[in-house]
């Protein structure tokens, strides 16, 4: 349902999820659950040397050309703007294709003219289909931006869910007859028509008549502003992008594991991110969008609405507080569960290869990638240009010493020291963040929300070593029996552990999860 938004003073602003968030919710999590599952009959199907070409090798290609091109527009067409300014940022839009298409080429080159070529067919093809995808994601942008400005939260969620479920369906039905590049390679222009295709379908079915001038350009005119703003999102983006896929920038140009190794590496990576993906991303999203038009980017907090001010700093707290404490929970049971999920998921080849010691280690990442996407969505919403040059500056060198450490953990501990290294960046994003957001509000209040109580530790800690206990007593047995008691066992102890957690919490958060449908903030003029 259509959120409507008002951005002057002394109107209610409705934001972040349509008044049917929890039909809405309940739908994306059956959308991916279904992908979760295809994927997993998937890996049944294809080597590990495909599966790291693929999930490495060429989703790198797509992700960096998409990323870059994408990201730094998203970031300035999602603040506050009026009507007017809108053919400006449709003309921002159209000039980023031909830049994409440009780093298209030039990447498509570098991967296929200077890289280690797997011995696998099709290779040059993939890398070549993958990058053209990438382009023609961009026609989708300006509808997208103008779903998002009109608050349809549900748009993206959909397009990219059915979008995704598409592609995962191609993949798996033409891998019984191939088990070569060529099913992700028509599984992946499938994703690309459909998300352009659907966007402008559903762009169609919404816009209104006083809402036809989003799209009347009479000439490309991009403002000094907006090009000076996009310009320092893309380097923050740059970086941002070395940080958040270094181990697969490592693993392609210094080829530190071999692709059998990436492909369960990559495996497990994206068994984990379903928790980050349907848990933390789209919430992230909305919450960004919420905190971009709450508050004035550039704007110090006592020139900002009071009202807004306190809301936010509320929000902001309680959200932290929620990541907390689920990543903390994920990382506790993750210790006892990783293997049986893995040999439920991608069976006994998978179960026995070093997986289970790659998603143990990927529980502790979920849960800093709770906090971090959290801080990070208040700090890239508020902060000003001369925050995002400084911010910019302060990851130059980081950067190049993430890199260099993960090439370093890699040689000393495989495809885990991967993990490890991701870890410590993360951490160290959420420092940066963390302290903006203590400058900003003028104390840690908020920092402290995420911090769960001693109850909370002490249930967690009890019911951690129970399964862990029964993982060394039930689960060596390797009998579909002693399986199912150690399924029984977690079960119950997590029942209890989320019991005791609700019990344990004060009004105001138990507040915020109930009313997530809708967040409704008044503001206020000074």
């Amino acid at each position: 349902m259509r959120v409507r938004c008002a951005l002057q003073d002394r109107q209610i602003l409705r934001l972040v999820y349509p008044r049917n968030f929890k039909e809405h919710e309940r739908l994306q999590v059956f959308l991916k659950l279904v992908s979760f599952l295809a994927n997993g009959y998937l890996i049944r199907l294809v080597s590990n040397e495909v599966l790291g070409v693929v999930y490495i090798r060429l989703t790198l290609l797509y992700a960096t050309i998409q990323i870059l091109s994408r990201e730094p527009l998203r970031k300035v067409c999602l603040a506050k703007h009026t009507p007017e300014q809108w053919p400006q940022l449709l003309s921002l839009i159209w000039v980023s294709i031909p830049f994409s298409a440009a780093l298209g080429l030039c990447l498509t080159l570098l991967w296929t003219q200077l890289l280690e070529t797997p011995d696998l067919p099709h290779y040059s093809v993939g890398c070549a289909v993958f990058a053209v995808c990438a382009v023609l994601e961009l026609f989708a942008e300006p509808p997208h931006v103008y779903l998002l400005n009109k608050h349809f939260i549900r748009s993206p969620i959909i397009v990219e869910a059915v979008a995704n479920i598409s592609q995962t369906l191609i993949n798996v039905c033409l891998a019984h007859y191939s088990s070569s590049l060529l099913p992700f390679i028509f599984g992946s222009v499938t994703y690309s028509v459909l998300y352009v295709v659907i966007y402008w379908v559903i762009y169609n079915l919404k816009k209104s008549k006083e809402d036809q001038m989003f799209f009347e350009v009479q000439k490309i005119s991009v403002s000094p502003e907006h090009a000076s703003l996009t310009i320092s999102f893309l380097k923050q983006t740059v970086l941002k992008q070395v940080l958040t896929m270094g181990e697969d920038y490592v693993m392609t140009f210094f080829s530190v594991v071999s692709f059998a190794q990436q492909g369960v590496f990559s495996t497990v990576s994206r068994l984990a991110s379903i928790v980050i993906r349907v848990g933390f991303k789209h919430v992230e999203d909305s919450y960004y969008l919420f905190f971009a038009q709450m508050l004035r980017r550039g704007l110090p907090p006592d020139q900002q609405g009071r009202d807004a001010l306190k809301t936010c700093k509320e929000t902001l707290g309680n959200l932290m507080r929620f990541n907390a404490l689920f990543g903390l929970v994920v990382t506790v049971y993750g210790l006892s569960y990783a293997r049986l999920a893995l040999l439920i998921y991608g069976g006994k080849n998978l179960a026995d290869s070093d997986g289970p010691l790659l998603l143990q280690w990927h529980c502790p990442y979920i849960a800093v990638c709770g906090i971090n996407g959290v801080s990070e969505c208040f700090y890239f919403a508020t902060m000003s240009q001369m925050e995002v040059e400084s911010y910019n500056l302060k990851l130059l060198p980081f950067s190049a010493c993430f890199l260099i450490l993960s090439v370093v953990l890699s040689y000393l501990f495989g495809t885990v020291g991967f993990v490890l290294a991701n870890i410590g960046n993360m951490a160290i994003r959420i420092f940066f963040s963390l302290r903006y957001t203590a400058q900003y509000f003028g104390g840690t209040d908020a920092l402290y929300r995420a911090v769960p109580n001693i109850p909370q530790l002490m249930i967690v800690g009890v019911c951690g070593a129970t399964a862990l206990l029964s993982k060394l007593v039930l689960e060596s047995t390797n009998s579909p029996l002693g399986y199912l008691c150690h399924i029984v066992i977690g079960g119950l102890s997590l029942v209890l552990v989320l019991l005791t957690v609700w019990e344990c919490e004060d009004v105001s958060f138990k507040t915020f999860l109930k009313s997530l449908n809708p967040i409704k903030v008044r503001t206020k003029s000074e």
